[in-house]
């Protein structure tokens, strides 16, 4: 088990996210900003459909690939295909007709095979597809910018796209030349694999979406009554957050591929969630600065009432990790994705922004003591049922 795996998922978050900035200033000094915005319409419209098309089905593929169950495979990946091809007829009226490149990047989602590498355990190969993604999006841009402006808006709807072929194709490349060395190698004497039970995989997908929900959801429901300046610092913290989420999202997805238990994975999870939490509450405007380029003292305030949030949100995805494949988990998980929901929509009959963020701590704390009562409960069946 290689022990430097989460560090290559997080310098892959990291690269993406430092692309997509580069792409921003890029486009930002060439692009005119109503251009532009519409272009991010477009890329956010789209971002709906691709998160449709995945149906928090990754961690799903990942340990059936492990499990070799190739045909619960080509049934998922096929379903993936037809929600993507519903999403483009749905939203492809809505666009602009020179947005259409945007449309490939559902199915781009839907057929790339990167969870074959996770399954695969080749954790530095998720990097290098993300290195030549950001270099073939980087580039559309600067060709975007340099060129004519009658070509310019055509190309600008080609940079996002770019990057999702890019990575389908380098996905698709070395998880077929993986599968051809797997062919030919020696044969060894390992214990066959049990399939994955079929019961787990409605909670596994639930808990797959609530994961990723828990970061964005509760920004989507924000009050309208709430003050410019007000909801302008909350964005600039939930940004943050965001980063903080993604480093928490790639940690949790190699420990799942590697099957992590134990110290090793508590300390992958909180080590970093304990130096994020303490940065925040200690030194919010060295952060905000750091990140952003500039402070202010209603952003710092936030911040600090945000510093449990990493901590909260780790030990969420602690517990995910350990029921996510113990069966009768589908009425927490259900119950859990309701309290998500309906936690974000109650947000907007909250007035302040101190409110708003001491409610999202509270309902990641909420979630956390719910799994861990489930864990615990789950744990005292299996001793009464050994007793018995």
């Amino acid at each position: 088990m290689d022990n430097r795996a989460p560090l290559w998922m997080i310098g892959a978050t990291a690269l993406n996210r430092a692309g997509g900035l580069i792409m921003i200033l890029i486009l930002g000094h060439a692009i005119a900003p109503d251009i532009l915005a519409g272009y991010f319409s477009a890329i956010v419209t789209i971002g709906v459909a691709i998160s449709i098309t995945q149906a928090g089905c990754g961690p799903l593929l990942v340990r059936l690939a492990q499990n070799r169950q190739w045909r619960a495979v080509i049934g998922i990946v096929m379903l993936r295909v037809a929600l993507a091809l519903a999403a483009i007829l749905i939203l492809a009226p809505g666009l602009p007709p020179v947005a259409w490149p945007v449309l490939m990047m559902p199915l781009a989602a839907a057929l790339s095979p990167d969870w074959i590498i996770t399954a695969r355990l080749q954790f530095h190969r998720i990097l290098a597809i993300g290195s030549l993604g950001q270099i073939a999006g980087i580039a559309i841009a600067l060709y975007a910018s340099a060129g004519p402006a009658t070509n310019s808006t055509a190309w600008l709807y080609a940079c996002a796209p770019a990057i999702s072929l890019t990575t389908c194709l380098a996905s698709a490349f070395w998880a077929w030349s993986g599968r051809y060395k797997t062919r030919h190698s020696p044969a060894k004497t390992t214990p066959r694999i049990p399939p994955l039970n079929i019961k787990i995989w409605p909670q596994l997908i639930l808990l797959t979406l609530l994961a990723g929900l828990l970061p964005n959801i509760d920004i989507a429901f924000l009050p309208s009554t709430l003050a410019q300046s007000d909801h302008d610092a909350l964005m600039l913290v939930h940004r943050l957050l965001l980063l903080c989420a993604a480093g928490f999202a790639a940690i949790s997805g190699v420990l799942f591929a590697q099957k992590q238990t134990g110290a090793g994975r508590d300390i992958w999870l909180f080590i970093p969630a304990l130096c994020m939490a303490l940065a925040l509450l200690i030194l919010p405007n060295a952060a905000l600065t750091l990140l952003f380029g500039h402070s202010s003292a209603a952003s710092s305030d936030i911040l600090r009432l945000a510093a449990p949030w990493p901590l909260l949100l780790a030990l969420v995805l602690r517990q995910i990790l350990i029921l996510q494949e113990r069966s009768g988990h589908v009425v927490l998980a259900t119950l859990a994705m309701v309290i998500c929901v309906g936690g974000a929509a109650a947000l907007a009959q909250l007035g302040t922004v101190d409110g708003i963020v001491m409610a999202m701590n509270a309902k990641l704390a909420l979630l956390a003591g719910l799994f861990m009562m489930a864990a615990r409960l789950d744990v005292w069946q299996r001793y009464a049922s050994c007793q018995n």
